[in-house]
């Protein structure tokens, strides 16, 4: 990163993959800063107080080159769409889940065959990068939405046909996990690249929203065609065909998505998104993007976020009727879609700086995730004891760990998103955030790999919640280095939203307009090193 002064005296390019950050000028107007103690300066750029200044910079947008605006090729559509692949692929799959077991009533055997997929998902997703070399990012999506349809075609089988059908399962879990690795590192790389970066948090939770309506809308599916199974087994044949039906059409909405040059910001701000010229050093720079400091200290908390997620479905699955699941389900999802949502609008309150939404929302999540780690060790135990299955016509006896289930899915999507945005705060160049969203995808494909196998077993979920609560603190420790310095500079400058990406000709067109607007509301000299500005103000 650097200072303007140093960004302006430059007199080599940059490489393209660089960031840049248009920074705090060196030299503030004091009478000016008294009456704007509490204004915020921007990483990527510089706005004069008044409208006359601002104006250079943003009238015209500078990825437009005078192109008319189409509505289609705009973030919001194209998150949209992203949205629509991930309702209809993961987000169908996280409503079979979320039932136990995907629906079915043998949940060891489905448990095993997720953790096959994952462990696949671990290869796919950290070799998605160079697909996207080879290719592009739209065929990337839509080849990886291609396994979920055989997934559920397993589940139906085996529900219809029963144990004479495992080899179906198996063989979609198997399909599912060579293509689902490229489709979350694919969307990953998309929704953390395509919005604008000071509205990176709305647009995760945007994201994540469809995510979790797949569970919605699943969920209800499943509870009209089961409202009046009270007692334990497995979903209905007429679910599973719905899921089949509604997961074939997902690589076909993926090939609506637009290529990076395609999208069209509201900010006019260009969607880097380049990768190095050959395979070989595309695979050398996955390599240092997996072994950064930075990324080390993150895999923990990485690593946990997903981990839990196949303990909480397991036990829907074990404790509760089949009504009860897809109540859970159902519910589950309207309260983590409507929690994400908040805190989307709290990561991008530009009031904040950029750490303390960092630190706050960190410590805020976490505190809650430890509370309810505590409860469900204390409420499995418990259940150890009798193995019942609860309904909703038990009353009392069920709705306490009925809202344990919806408490610990509110946890896993908050801290989901969490790890999204955080990733995208502190990512420094454009071809970081395509390797970040690989690494990401492969921790998370690990840990869900090795949390399914262990819920496949006989080990007690009051166990498998004990194991959650310690893996949660190991993330928070290694992890508050990395949250701790967020949004601040090496000179002490506090952000208030991340760098903007921009290539090499995207830069030398900005520091000439830079440069002219210095000579405007301040006084440049010594070539284009600038000494004042007279008034400076945050980014609307």
């Amino acid at each position: 990163m650097q200072t303007l002064k140093e960004f302006l005296s430059s007199s080599s390019s940059p490489p393209i993959n660089h960031s840049y950050d248009l920074l705090p000028l060196e030299e503030i107007n004091q009478n000016t800063m008294s009456n704007v103690q509490d204004e915020k300066i921007d990483s990527g750029s510089l706005e004069a107080g008044s409208e006359s200044a601002n104006h250079s910079l943003h009238a015209q947008p500078t990825t437009d080159h005078g192109r008319k605006r189409n509505p289609f090729r705009s973030t919001f559509t194209q998150a949209t769409i992203l949205g629509i692949c991930s309702f209809l692929a993961p987000g169908l799959w996280g409503a079979m889940s979320s039932t136990g077991g995907g629906g079915t009533q043998s949940i060891s055997l489905v448990n095993a065959a997720n953790s096959s997929t994952f462990c696949l998902m671990v290869v796919t997703a950290l070799l998605t990068p160079a697909m996207i070399h080879l290719t592009n990012v739209r065929w990337t999506l839509a080849f990886g939405a291609l396994g979920y349809a055989p997934y559920a075609a397993g589940l139906y089988t085996y529900r219809k046909y029963g144990t004479s059908a495992s080899w179906f399962v198996v063989l979609g879990a198997v399909l599912c996990g060579i293509s689902a690795g490229v489709f979350w590192a694919s969307e990953g790389a998309i929704i953390l690249s395509y919005p604008e970066r000071k509205k990176q948090g709305i647009y995760t939770s945007y994201w994540l929203m469809f995510r979790v309506m797949g569970q919605m809308v699943g969920g209800a599916i499943n509870l009209g065609l089961n409202a009046n199974n009270g007692q334990a087994g497995s979903l209905s044949t007429n679910t599973f065909l719905v899921f089949v039906v509604l997961q074939c059409i997902g690589p076909f909405v993926a090939l609506l998505i637009s290529l990076p040059h395609q999208v069209q910001r509201k900010d006019g701000t260009p969607v880097v998104l380049k990768l190095n010229p050959t395979l070989k050093s595309e695979l050398k720079a996955m390599w240092v993007a997996i072994t950064a400091k930075k990324v080390l200290l993150l895999l923990p908390l990485i690593w946990q976020t997903t981990f839990s997620e196949a303990v909480i479905f397991s036990i829907n699955g074990t404790y509760f009727s089949v009504r009860s699941r897809a109540l859970a389900s159902f519910l589950g999802a309207v309260v983590a879609a409507s929690a994400c949502y908040i805190l989307g609008f709290i990561l991008d309150n530009h009031k904040w700086s950029l750490n303390g939404r960092a630190r706050y929302a960190f410590l805020s999540i976490y505190a809650m995730q430890f509370a309810w780690w505590g409860w469900s060790i204390y409420t499995t135990h418990d259940y150890s004891k009798s193995s019942p299955t609860h309904d909703w016509s038990e009353g009392s006896a069920w709705s306490p760990g009925f809202a344990m289930l919806l408490m610990l899915q509110i946890g896993f999507n908050l801290m989901y998103e969490y790890t999204y945005w955080l990733v995208g705060a502190t990512s420094e160049q454009p071809g970081e955030i395509v390797r970040l969203a690989g690494v990401i995808r492969s921790v998370e494909s690990a840990g869900q790999a090795v949390s399914y196998g262990i819920n496949s077993t006989s080990w007690p979920f009051y166990a498998v919640c004990s194991l959650n609560l310690g893996f949660t603190f190991l993330g928070v420790i290694f992890a508050w280095p990395v949250v701790r310095k967020t949004g601040i500079l090496s000179d002490g400058t506090y952000l208030y939203q991340p760098p903007i990406y921009a290539d090499e000709e995207e830069r030398e067109a900005i520091k000439r307009e830079v440069a002219d607007e210095a000579a405007v509301v301040g006084t440049a000299k010594e070539g284009n090193e600038i000494k004042k500005v007279d008034e400076i103000t945050s980014a609307h």
